[in-house]
């Protein structure tokens, strides 16, 4: 009854859940920067998911018990990868609330991931932190210091 009472008034813990999907490493790469970034803002409670590897009730589970959420996602036929859409929905159909958000994105051919994954963010009435980063092709020094950035920030914010 003591969790139910807690989940039904979102209330959290500090520490962050990073959820993502990637088909060919590239996003898995930018998650590893940010994970990095937010332990060494001092967050200890990073939980990360791999949406493609972990059903998203244990996924969602995170997300209700943690205030930050940070999710990445490739472009995927000029949309989001499909289980991250999924997860995405799942949170809104819930009405979660009471976190922080950041996202990053990447692509090859046209860019969609991010703009998507930053509009969830207005939908949900949540506060964007940090600038989403969105990579095209291949992780370069420049966008891993993005997403460490994107972690360090929102450990700022925990």
């Amino acid at each position: 009854v003591g969790l139910y009472d807690q989940w039904s008034k979102y209330e959290t813990e500090p520490g962050c859940v990073i959820a993502y999907g990637s088909m060919y490493g590239n996003t898995q790469q930018l998650v590893e920067a940010v994970a990095q970034g937010r332990v060494d803002g001092g967050v200890r409670n990073v939980v990360v998911h791999n949406v493609s590897k972990t059903d998203a009730s244990y996924i969602l589970a995170d997300i209700f018990k943690y205030k930050g959420l940070i999710i990445g996602s490739p472009t995927y036929m000029n949309g989001l990868y499909p289980l991250i859409d999924s997860l995405l929905h799942k949170i809104e159909e819930r009405g979660v609330k009471n976190h922080v958000y950041g996202c990053f994105g990447s692509h090859t051919w046209a860019g969609t991931a991010c703009k998507r994954l930053t509009e969830f963010a207005e939908t949900m009435k949540w506060p964007l932190v940090g600038t989403p980063v969105d990579n095209k092709q291949g992780a370069d020094s420049d966008t891993l210091n993005l997403c460490y950035n994107l972690g360090k920030e929102m450990a700022g914010q925990l």
